[in-house]
């Protein structure tokens, strides 16, 4: 007989049949709330959805399983009568259950390896109710006197996992994901659950999207409408989402505006809103300018940071040299009657004279050239030289053109970081000088940790095109010291490439579309839809792949292309497969031999970072060890394995925000006219990605309009050039000095 309801149980776990994605199926016995099983000829078999459990089920837990129950009856060959449940536990059906008291005993002896039932009650008749107390501290030393050292440590890394278990599991069976909740233990450990009782709201800080936490704060956490903890969250939410897309503050109007839509539905939504700023503002969070733009306490600080460093060093003098001299030893030096140009000449100078500087100038309008008569100048004034720049590509350009040493900016502040954290004292020969290459790449959270690392004396230099793309990150730091508040040199006089493809940027970046020719040349174009231009974007590249790259405003596009180019250079290549421990079988990776591929996050360990571009030349068989070779950018042959496969994708297509800091001989532009992300600096920042031709793909008419579209940098709304203003008008008087440790722009 088979029947079928809603019932819920506690049961302990006696295996596991199956774990993965989709959820487990376990096997399991009924216990009353002491531990005692309910009837030894009842087993429950339970299939719980991924979204209910969330973390490792392990024989010995304690479950708490909610759902639909269906029995049936059998008799087995002992002649026995059984009865066999099944439950189906959907999502937020389970939650994982400490015990308490005396129940610890029958817990311990079932649930850790090498505890037995005369170990767990020799535990509990040594320390009684102080037993869940020092598990719960890890108290290695009580525990030793009563258990060897190797069950004591048994016994305290399993409890702190158990702990950690549950409240993963008790996050992810309220809405919050796997991936989330691991960051908030990471954070806070132990008291990751005491933290989020204390402010819910603190989830939003691990990019827990705020409706879904205002459900579980409001519906599970009995936080009241009108609680100070909701109307401060609801605020910082209108602000670090505007934060997250670039913006440093937000006008008034639309801090109004998103906080009554995060409201929206409530009756008492519109009053809310004035009390819920006054809140932000009273607690400090919130700061808000004379033109009432609203400011995150952590934005202000990262923004007067970088003002604070350019006064530091408007304040210091630089050696004093011969520039002429050393200009014309270097032009000396570089022969076949070579000499820079009066702009260049003025940068070098500006240099010289400055401990904080800026460069700037189109593609091909010599900045490389200023860099490498720079770098002999440092040299000459006694300054140690550290090349920076954001990606690993503009890193390597550095190298090649200086042949001086290069990192990453995220690279060198890492090893300032851990030398801070170890309590190491930086003692330098000589004075420091920092040139940070395409700098228009770096944000305002990287540029102001930076600074904050440097001493005042260390002497800055920015080079840049800010009529790139903007930074992805937040703020913007190159784009606002153009104005004439810094010394700053702009060159313009194109050396690069041919005229054509200069003339052609430069057109674009005054926002005017030249004249575009169907016929072959440095600079052409092809009419296409949006529906063909996959298609054709392919058809372009595999003419002559060699040195070229299609470039795309949309990562679903250049993954429609990669895919098209992957299977048009042959199926027949061997493919990198992997084993499936879940499913026990062989699986293609989407990666073959010979194929191109870029890097997507930093290996400093391998010597690669985000934007390292490789190809496939070899496999070594399906050992998890090491699938093959790539060789790199950078001239070397590394190892992969299968891990490494999550941060490898094609690169045949890239998007135009992966391209910047590299060029190709050759360079397909693709640009739907779906696309409203598509402005001038984009198509700007894509051409000039270019050595000698480019092929613009799209609607004439579509394309007019992208570059007519004002630049995306002129979007952002940052505070950076109204704080280099107040330094100005107040004749270089120092910004108010900030904290020693940065609140950040979230709850915490």
């Amino acid at each position: 007989m088979v029947s079928a309801s809603q019932q819920s149980m506690l049961v302990r776990v006696l295996n596991v049949r199956v774990q993965n994605r989709n959820g487990c199926i376990l096997r399991a016995q009924r216990i009353t709330d002491d531990g005692e099983i309910v009837d030894t000829h009842t087993e429950v078999t339970a299939q719980v959805h991924s979204k209910a459990v969330g973390v490792k089920v392990v024989k010995g837990q304690w479950w708490d399983l909610t759902g639909k129950l269906s029995v049936k009856t059998f008799i087995n060959a002992s002649g026995f009568e059984m009865t066999e449940e099944h439950l189906e536990v959907g999502p937020g059906g389970a939650s994982l259950r400490l015990p308490s008291g005396a129940h610890i005993v029958d817990f311990l002896a079932h649930r850790f390896d090498g505890i037995g039932p005369r170990t767990a009650e020799k535990l509990w008749e040594t320390f009684r109710e102080s037993l869940i107390p020092l598990l719960d501290q890890g108290d290695y030393q009580a525990l030793v006197d009563a258990v060897s050292p190797e069950k004591a440590r048994v016994l305290i890394e399993g409890w702190r996992e158990e702990g950690l278990s549950k409240t993963l599991q008790w996050l992810q069976s309220n809405g919050i994901s796997l991936s989330i909740g691991r960051r908030i233990i990471r954070f806070f450990g132990a008291q990751a659950l005491s933290k989020i009782e204390e402010n819910p709201y603190r989830l939003t800080s691990f990019a827990a999207g705020w409706p879904e936490v205002d459900r579980l704060a409001t519906t599970c956490m009995g936080v009241e409408p009108l609680d100070d903890r909701r109307l401060a969250s609801v605020v910082e939410e209108v602000v670090s989402r505007r934060f997250s897309l670039g913006d440093t503050f937000v006008p008034r109007a639309d801090l109004v505006s998103g906080i009554s839509k995060l409201l929206a539905g409530e009756s008492a939504a519109a009053s809310v809103v004035d009390q819920a700023i006054a809140v932000a503002e009273t607690s400090g969070r919130l700061l808000f300018d004379q033109q009432d733009n609203a400011y995150s306490l952590g934005a202000s600080i990262l923004e007067n940071r970088v003002v604070d460093a350019i006064v530091a060093r408007q304040a210091m003098t630089s050696p004093a040299c011969d520039v002429s001299a050393l200009i014309a030893a270097y032009e000396a030096e570089e022969g076949h009657g070579f000499q820079l140009n009066d702009e260049q000449r003025a940068a070098v100078a500006m240099v010289a004279r400055h401990h904080f500087s800026v460069i700037t100038g189109g593609a091909g309008c010599g900045k490389t050239t200023v860099l490498k008569a720079v770098c002999q100048l440092l040299d000459a004034q006694g300054f140690a030289i550290v090349q920076l720049a954001l990606a690993g590509k503009a890193v390597k350009r550095m190298q090649e053109s200086t042949g001086r040493a290069a990192v990453t900016l995220a690279s060198f502040l890492k090893k300032l970081n851990k030398d801070r954290e170890q309590g190491a004292v930086r003692v330098d020969a000589q004075p420091l000088a920092i040139l940070i290459d395409e700098a228009s790449m770096v944000d305002l959270l990287s540029f102001s940790g930076l600074v904050r690392e440097l001493a005042d004396n260390v002497k800055i230099v920015l080079i840049g095109d800010p009529h790139q793309l903007p930074p992805v990150g937040p703020g913007l730091v190159l784009h606002c010291l153009t104005d004439g508040r810094v010394p700053h040199i702009e060159l313009t006089v194109a050396k690069r490439f041919g005229s054509e493809i200069a003339a052609f940027a430069n057109s674009v970046k005054a926002g005017s579309l030249p004249v575009l020719r169907d016929a072959s040349g440095k600079v052409s174009h092809v009419e296409t839809t949006d529906a063909a231009m996959a298609d054709t974007a392919t058809s372009l590249y595999l003419a002559a792949p060699e040195d070229s790259v299609v470039l795309c405003a949309t990562r679903a596009l250049s993954s429609g292309i990669n895919q098209r180019v992957q299977e048009s250079l042959g199926r027949d290549r061997p493919e990198v497969r992997v084993w499936n421990d879940e499913f026990e079988c062989w699986e293609a990776s989407g990666l073959r031999e010979r194929d191109l591929v870029i890097c997507t996050s930093n290996h400093w360990d391998l010597g690669l970072q985000n934007g390292s571009i490789g190809r496939i030349v070899s496999m070594k068989g399906h050992r998890e060890d090491a699938l093959g070779y790539i060789e790199w950018d950078d001239g070397q042959l590394r190892e992969f394995n299968a891990a490494f496969l999550d941060s490898l994708e094609l690169a045949y297509a890239l998007t135009v925000h992966k391209s910047q800091g590299s060029q190709w001989r050759r360079v397909i532009v693709c640009l739907p006219a779906g696309s409203r992300m598509v402005d001038r600096s984009l198509v700007y920042t894509a051409i000039t990605r270019a050595q000698s031709q480019v092929i613009l793909l799209g609607s004439t008419r579509e394309i007019a309009v992208m570059v007519r579209r004002e630049k995306a940098a002129d979007r952002r709304r940052v505070g950076l050039p109204k704080r280099l203003a107040h330094m100005s008008a107040h004749s270089g008087l120092k910004c108010a000095s900030e904290p020693d440790l940065d609140p950040p722009p979230f709850p915490t």
